[in-house]
């Protein structure tokens, strides 16, 4: 029994062979791009010119026909192509300050914000006067810069016309330097 399996398993696998024999036949080489071109020293210059070489017919007949070679897979498509990578643009000159972003206020309105900003800039300096630092703890000294420097962007905001950053700042600093006033002394 065993052996009818093994001689069935055998000839079903030999059944490939017509295709796996192509596998071991030396292929030819291709046929050169462009035919080659005599040299002019050796053309004779007498009697007709020379017939050109044809390959030997006897040869030609003696090869085998090759068997028809595996279907090529088509390589996969080029990935897209990248967009040419872009230097990036010089930074503006330093003395021009970048455009602000902000709602548009009617003068009116701008005024009232302004005054409020410079309220609350003068109130957290007044809340600062009555912190002494050297009795802060070192997040508490940490928080006392950091109103300073809200303070310091505020004052600069309201130069530059940014009234709605400079209340926002002067609303942080205010808010911050209050706190550090009501701490236990």
């Amino acid at each position: 029994m065993r052996l009818a399996v093994l001689v069935v398993a055998a000839c079903l696998g030999l059944t490939g062979c017509a295709t796996i024999k192509s596998w071991f036949v030396p292929s030819t080489p291709p046929p050169p791009a462009r035919a080659e071109q005599p040299d002019e020293s050796l053309r004779r210059t007498e009697g007709p010119p020379a017939r050109a070489e044809q390959p030997d017919e006897s040869l030609r007949r003696t090869e085998r026909p090759q068997a028809p070679a595996a279907p090529r897979v088509a390589p996969p498509p080029p990935a897209a192509p990248r967009p040419p990578a872009q230097a990036p643009a010089p930074p503006p000159p330093p003395d021009v300050p970048p455009p602000v972003l902000s709602p548009v206020l009617s003068a009116v309105d701008e005024q009232k914000l302004r005054a409020e900003a410079q309220q609350r800039i003068d109130g957290a300096e007044q809340s600062l006067r009555q912190v002494d630092p050297a009795k802060l703890a070192s997040g508490q000294q940490d928080s006392l810069l950091t109103v300073q420097s809200f303070l310091d962007k505020a004052r600069a905001a309201l130069q530059t016309q940014d009234v709605q950053r400079a209340f926002t700042l002067a609303d942080k600093a205010y808010l911050l330097a209050d706190e550090l006033a009501k701490l236990p002394r």
